[in-house]
Order: C-alpha cells, then sequence, then structure tokens
C-alpha cells in the first residue's frame, strides 16, 4: 500500500486523533480496535491494514515523534540553541494534542524516557564537538542529565496546563535555563 497516498494519510491521522481522544478517558490498555475504529470512522479493517493493535499504533505515534524531535535537534549544523529551542517548543505546540498524552508519566509509557536519552546524546554530542573534548566528564554526564530534565520538565508542565501559558514565554524560560547552564562552562 502507498503510505504516501492522501486517503493513506488521512486514515492515520484520523486513527491518530482517535487514539489520542481515547487516551484523555482511558488507559490505554483498555483501548479497543473496535471502539478505536468507531471514533476514527474507519473500518476495523481498515485499521488492520496499518497497524496490528492498539499498542501498534501508540508505538510508532511515539517512534514518529523522536524521530521528529531528532531531527529537529541535528538540524543545524552550527549548533544555534536558540532556534532549536524556538523549532522544539513550536513543534510541541502544533502537536499540542499528542504531546498531552505523550508527556504525562502517570500514563506509565516511557516517551518521557527515550526523548531524555535522545536529548542528552545529541547534547553531549554538541558539548564535546564545540568543546574539542574526546568524551565526557561523570559530572558533565550529571549536569547534561539534570539540563535537560529541566527543559523537558517545564514542556511537562506547560503540556498538563493545556499549552494555556504563552508559547513565546515558554521559549524564554527554557532560554533562561539553557543560559543559566552555559554559565557553567
Amino acid at each position: 500500500m502507498n503510505t504516501d497516498d492522501r486517503r493513506v494519510r488521512k486514515t492515520k491521522k484520523a486513527l491518530r486523533k482517535g487514539l489520542g481522544e481515547l487516551m484523555l478517558e482511558k488507559e490505554l490498555r483498555h483501548i479497543t480496535v473496535r471502539e478505536l475504529a468507531d471514533r476514527a470512522d474507519v473500518h476495523r479493517a481498515t485499521f488492520y491494514t496499518h497497524y496490528t493493535d492498539v499498542d501498534d499504533l501508540y508505538e510508532q505515534m511515539e517512534e514518529a515523534a523522536i524521530e521528529e524531535l531528532g531531527a529537529i535537534v541535528v538540524c543545524d549544523p552550527v549548533h544555534a540553541y536558540d532556534g532549536i529551542f524556538d523549532l522544539i517548543v513550536n513543534y510541541v505546540y502544533d502537536n499540542a494534542e499528542m504531546y498531552r498524552l505523550f508527556l504525562d508519566r502517570s500514563l506509565n509509557r516511557n516517551f518521557c524516557d527515550k526523548i531524555s536519552a535522545l536529548l542528552e546524546q545529541k547534547y553531549s554530542e554538541i558539548y564535546l564537538f564545540e568543546n574539542k573534548k574526546d568524551d565526557l566528564t561523570e559530572e558533565w554526564r550529571y549536569l547534561i542529565s539534570y539540563h535537560i530534565q529541566g527543559c523537558i520538565s517545564i514542556l511537562t508542565r506547560w503540556a498538563k496546563g493545556n499549552f494555556a501559558h504563552p508559547k513565546d514565554e515558554i521559549i524564554r524560560l527554557v532560554k533562561i535555563v539553557d543560559t543559566s547552564f552555559d554559565g557553567l562552562q
């Protein structure tokens, strides 16, 4: 099946949206393919054309989000952090419904851990490159972890507040955290 087909993209989008809506009502493990297909207004057979089960859809949504965030972080070869923070916050805001789910640790999923690991790895690579070093000290590993967790916590709080706080203010706060971190170098 051609995944670039407009109908396929529309169907997958409806299924992702339907899953997001249902996850706001109940836990993922209690969502059935039947109710998801009904919510998305697609036939169950259509669902099974694209996914093996509800967990498969959720995992694919998670993987796509991680890939997209990873692409944002590595998109700038000169590592202009301000621009990266703008892109990340805008991406989260543009995908608000999905990120309200992903950033909610109470759903007991590993998304935050995966994002943390990805961002810590990319940040470490950038730090090593910019400082012409071959390896990080254990102290820097702790500091980078703390820094990334702080940025994720800002986004998590924003998502829990239903993105009510102004986006430009969130960008400013993340940049404050980063500027404070830069002072440690």
